[in-house]
């Protein structure tokens, strides 16, 4: 990097004084029009056993570009280093790691201010950590190309987390790319960078990737397991913590890169299991992202936007009385949870789960609801069909939605408490076939799938209630389609 821009974040003298640059890419003509003086006040942090601020010094023209520049930090990029799967290579990463610890205890808001994905560190042979100014670095990558912005920059972090979540998501990306060899989330094909980037966030909110263990069968069980909850996670299931994370990549110089990997022909093996809830996960996702589209493809042909969002808020927001798990057995709870998929009654389900729990099972429910109701108000016709009434008439050809459970078995696993105190809790296994609409390859039409599934589900008492607090899914079948 000595002396080019090309970099984006460089070294380079000034004076004879070498000195870390930040090319902005624009002339001193364009660098004017865009007022970016106010870039001048972020700052960035140097970490060894403590954390240290970095400032910026001043601009200047380089190389036909205005620079920001700040004192050196020698170093070398820790995205180079990443290139590699190599022990250096996890040195790197154990530093990292140890360093955003460190902030963390110091002061977990400094995280949102510094550039946390790899093209913006700098590891030092010392073991030091440079972390650039996260709005100067973004700007200098983004000016400098906008593709390459996606791929350098945004397919490391989520979108939405901050502080210390977004530190353990970005650090859990690249140990995703040191232990498999590829990001977690591939880039879209699409060349549009606007498009490009909404697809790829949808992704990664949406956990769409592929499991560690998967990509690497060799992989270390409990590295790809924790790597997966965090990137790839149900939300429902609790997300390990950056300690976590850090508890098992070790402390630098503690571990060799070829300790993370099985030998041998047990490392060759990638269980049929998971290859079934890869492909659960894959469906899961197409049929919510199918039942949004679907939703706002509805809502665009009928009326105004106005009046769609009176509709819209009028039937989620319609009923008066909230439901209540209150004096109901965990077996009851249960029962209603399920029951509430066949008569698309989102009240019920969220009344019978801890908040964030069965979010991906409530968000299709709402949607199929929102959308069978407005369809209904038009179309005069039933939209969605309960498969126990549809099943009851022979299975006959519809052009209706056939959406729910049928089947459906509860078998009490714990003993219930006979007089429960808070935090108590119970175990109940529920059986049942689910029945869906799956997106044809077309993306014009849609097949009813079904899968037999098996739920673990762990209730609690909270207060004066039970609750399903964590459900565990696994499909006995592969999904198949109606004859």
């Amino acid at each position: 990097m000595e002396g080019s821009a090309s970099d984006g974040i460089f070294h380079f003298e000034v004076g004879g004084r070498k000195v870390l640059g930040f090319d902005t890419g624009l002339t001193p003509q364009a660098f004017a029009k865009a007022r970016l003086g106010s870039l001048m006040s972020q700052g960035g942090l140097i970490v060894d056993s403590a954390v240290h601020g970095w400032n910026l010094e001043g601009t200047l023209e380089y190389q036909g570009h205005m620079v920001f520049y700040g004192a050196d930090v020698p170093g070398e990029s820790l995205e180079t280093l990443l290139s590699h799967s190599d022990d250096n290579a996890l040195l790197a990463l154990q530093r990292y790691l140890k360093a955003l610890a460190i902030i963390a205890e110091s002061n977990g808001a400094l995280l949102d201010t510094i550039a946390l994905f790899p093209a913006g560190v700098l590891i030092g042979s010392d073991g030091s950590v440079f972390f650039a100014p996260s709005a100067l670095a973004k700007r200098v990558y983004e000016y400098q190309d906008p593709l390459g912005y996606i791929e350098r920059v945004l397919q490391w972090g989520h979108p939405d987390k901050t502080g210390v979540e977004a530190a353990t998501f970005t650090a859990a990306s690249l140990s995703y790319r040191l232990f498999t060899g590829t990001a977690p989330f591939a880039l879209p094909t699409i060349a549009e960078p606007e498009k490009k980037r909404e697809l790829l966030f949808q992704d990664i909110r949406d956990g769409r990737c592929k499991g560690a263990h998967l990509v690497s069968p060799s992989l270390m069980p409990e590295i790809a397991a924790t790597l997966d909850r965090i990137l790839c996670a149900e939300m429902d299931k609790p997300s390990p913590t950056l300690g976590d994370l850090i508890g098992l990549i070790g402390e630098p110089g503690s571990k060799k890169i070829a300790d993370f990997y099985i030998t041998g022909e047990a490392g060759k093996a990638v269980s049929e299991r998971e290859l079934q809830e890869y492909n659960r996960r894959e469906r899961r996702i197409g049929v919510q992202r199918f039942l949004k589209k679907y939703k706002y493809v509805m809502m665009a042909g009928f009326g105004t936007a106005l009046a769609l969002f009176i509709i819209a808020r009028s039937i989620i927001t319609d009923q008066q009385k909230r439901p209540t798990t209150k004096g109901l057995s965990p077996q009851a709870v249960a029962e209603s949870y399920y029951k509430a998929f066949n008569t698309l009654d989102h009240q019920w389900m969220d009344a019978c789960v801890r908040k964030g729990i069965g979010k991906g099972d409530i968000e299709a429910v709402m949607n199929l609801f929102v959308i069978s109701r407005v369809r209904e108000a038009y179309e005069r016709k039933v939209t969605v069909l309960d498969p126990e009434i549809w099943k009851s008439q022979g299975s006959p050809a519809t052009d209706a939605t056939v959406f729910g459970i049928t089947n459906l078995k509860l078998l009490l696993k714990t003993e219930i408490p006979a007089h429960p105190d808070p935090g108590d809790s119970c175990s109940i296994e529920a059986t049942y076939d689910f029945y869906y609409p799956e997106q044809a390859p077309s993306e014009q039409s849609r097949t009813l799938a079904i899968e037999t599934r098996k739920d673990s589900l762990t209730l609690e008492w909270e207060k004066d209630r039970w609750k399903i607090v964590a459900i565990e899914r696994r499909v006995l079948n592969p999904q198949s389609d109606t004859p």
